[in-house]
C-alpha cells in the first residue's frame, strides 16, 4: 500500500503571532545632567602691609606740621617742617611701615602660602603685622626694621643666667614678651573655629646683621629670623595641604580683619 501523504501541520505553517504590542518598551538610558559649577569662593582680603603704621605716621606728622605753622606762621613754619628732621617717635612709625612692606615683598611668590597683612585684633588697640598660613603651619610674624647685630647675651652673674636679645647695643628682649598676646589671640580664633593648631611666633628682623657663626634662631620659644630664612621656615616641615591652608586663611581673615 502506498503511504498516504501526511498533511502539513497547520501549526507549523501558520505565521507566528505578533506579541510586540504587549511587550513593555525598553527604557532608554538617559545621561545624568552635568552639575552646574558652584559659585566661586570670595577672594580673601589679604590687607595692606604697613598700612596702619603709615597712617599713624602721617597723622603724627600732620599734627606736628600744624603746631609748627600755628606757632611760626605758614611760611616760616612750612620751612621749619621741611628742614628740621622729624622726631624719632614719629620717624619710627614710617620706618616700621617700610619694614612691613619689605617683608611682604620678600614673601611674595612663595608657593602655597597665604599672608594676611596688618590685622586688627578685636577688643584691643594693637595689631598683628603678618599672619602666614603655610604648609609648615600658622605663623604669627612681627616685623622689626632695626639696624645692628642680632645676638643673645648672658647678662647674669656668676651663679645665674640671664639671657637677653640684643640688636646692636640695645636690649630688645621685650619684643619677644610682646608676642604672647598675639599668639594667644590667633590660637583662640583657631580653637573656636574647630582647628586647635598651635601658632608659631616669629620675630623677623629686616636689614639687621647676623653673626657668621652661631646666629640665634630662637629666643624664649620665639623664632628669630630674617626674611630670607623665613621663606624656608614656612615650608620646612609641611603638614597642611592646600585645602587646609585655604580653610584656615578664611577663618583667620574673618577673625582678624585688615586694619
Amino acid at each position: 500500500m502506498r503511504p498516504r501523504p501526511v498533511a502539513d501541520d497547520p501549526a507549523s505553517s501558520a505565521p507566528e503571532p505578533d506579541h510586540s504590542r504587549y511587550m513593555r518598551p525598553k527604557p532608554v538610558a538617559q545621561e545624568s545632567p552635568t552639575p552646574l559649577p558652584g559659585p566661586e569662593p570670595a577672594p580673601i582680603d589679604s590687607g595692606t602691609a604697613g598700612a596702619s603704621a603709615q597712617r599713624e605716621h602721617d597723622r603724627r606728622a600732620g599734627n606736628r606740621e600744624a603746631r609748627v605753622k600755628d606757632r611760626f606762621g605758614p611760611r616760616v613754619g612750612g620751612f621749619l617742617v621741611k628742614v628740621v628732621p622729624e622726631p624719632q617717635h614719629i620717624r619710627a612709625w614710617e620706618k616700621g611701615a617700610v619694614g612691613e612692606r619689605k617683608l611682604a615683598a620678600a614673601l611674595t611668590g612663595v608657593a602655597g602660602v597665604v599672608v594676611l597683612h596688618d590685622r586688627r585684633v578685636r577688643g584691643t588697640v594693637g595689631n598683628i603685622d603678618h599672619i602666614v598660613i603655610a604648609p609648615g603651619g600658622v605663623f604669627v610674624v612681627d616685623a622689626k626694621h632695626y639696624k645692628g647685630l642680632i645676638e643673645i647675651r648672658d647678662k647674669g652673674g656668676l651663679f645665674r643666667r640671664d639671657y637677653r636679645l640684643y640688636v646692636g647695643r640695645r636690649d630688645h628682649s621685650v619684643l619677644v614678651d610682646n608676642m604672647g598676646w598675639q599668639v594667644k589671640a590667633v590660637e583662640r580664633a583657631l580653637v573656636s573655629a574647630g582647628h586647635p593648631i598651635a601658632a608659631i611666633p616669629v620675630l623677623c628682623f629686616i636689614d639687621a646683621e647676623w653673626p657668621l657663626l652661631f646666629a640665634p634662631s630662637s629666643f624664649r620659644s620665639v623664632k628669630i629670623t630674617s626674611p630670607r630664612k623665613l621663606r624656608k621656615l614656612l615650608c620646612a616641615t609641611p603638614f597642611l595641604d592646600a585645602a587646609d591652608i585655604d580653610r584656615l586663611a578664611r577663618v583667620l581673615a574673618a577673625g582678624f580683619p585688615a586694619k
